[in-house]
């Protein structure tokens, strides 16, 4: 992925007229499971179930070295028409299956129903690396491999139109009108609207909530183009990213990601802080330390 001068304005036009809520975040009771994502079920099941027995109802997984036997995804694309900012390219597949290097994903709800938005990084068919949108009930488990969830019991990602930018998003959402209260440690879940930088709006989410000290344990969105906090700067507009890994300390905070441009090219880096705009919105998981 080349590495240029910035040569474009660090914002879109959307169709819709803009929220000013711009971040919208809830706390609860932190929960972490370790489980295993088994062979021979789709990736959103592999994911959906455990969850679900263990009351984990909105949050974060993130895997590792996951052979697939099937792997169908999508790649960010620029827009056709004035109706969105920014779109999905064409489905791909590699059938024959591949090895993800690692993912994010989001878990939540959608029409009441499980649904999982995850990004990945994985080995394409000329051996290089590449990414994209993962098509998660078309997406197959080859072997029984180790996962991590962070969320809440008592909150979730569901989905709802959001007439700012004409897509469907993830919100945090209650479960329950008397949210659950707690005296240990926390987890946050917010959606970040366009064009508020990312990681300023992930020390404002921690702000919101007076934490001071948090460990970003996910998830996944997108940015304009890109600028690392080592001077390389990406114009690629439309992009996918997901967090490799991030936390605030004592209110500053600091993102390490993955990401994806229209090609499937990946490039990874720390985000230069007020530099890096959200496109369309970034689904943001905190565990409070």
């Amino acid at each position: 992925m080349p590495v240029v001068a910035p040569s474009f304005a660090r914002t879109v036009r959307h169709p819709g007229t803009p929220d000013p809520q711009r971040i919208v975040a809830l706390a609860g009771p932190a929960m972490q499971l370790d489980f295993t994502l088994e062979a021979g079920l789709n990736l959103r099941d592999a994911i959906c179930i455990p969850l679900a027995r263990a009351g984990l109802e909105g949050g974060t997984v993130r895997f590792a070295n996951l052979p697939i036997a099937a792997l169908h995804f999508l790649m960010p694309a620029l827009a056709v028409d004035d109706q969105h900012a920014a779109f999905y390219s064409a489905p791909h597949a590699m059938e024959e299956g591949t090895l993800i290097e690692y993912a994010c994903a989001t878990v939540g709800r959608k029409d009441g129903e499980p649904f999982v938005h995850c990004h990945a990084v994985w080995r394409g068919r000329n051996g290089q690396r590449q990414g994209g949108h993962l098509m998660m009930e078309r997406t197959m488990v080859a072997t029984s491999t180790p996962a991590q969830a962070w969320g809440l019991h008592d909150a979730t990602m569901a989905t709802r139109y959001d007439p700012e930018t004409n897509f469907t998003l993830f919100y945090p959402t209650r479960l329950s009108d008397r949210p659950t209260a707690s005296s240990g440690k926390r987890v946050v879940l917010a959606r970040i609207r366009p064009d508020q930088d990312l990681t300023i709006a992930v020390e404002r989410a921690c702000a919101a909530h007076g934490i001071d000290h948090a460990i970003v344990r996910g998830s996944v969105g997108s940015i304009i183009g890109a600028e690392f906090a080592d001077g390389r700067v990406l114009e690629d507009r439309a992009t996918e990213i997901l967090i490799r890994s991030g936390e605030v300390r004592e209110g500053r905070g600091q993102l390490d990601i993955g990401l994806i441009n229209p090609q499937g090219e990946v490039c990874e880096g720390v985000l230069a802080r007020g530099r890096n705009p959200v496109l369309i919105c970034f689904e943001l998981v905190l565990e409070e330390k």
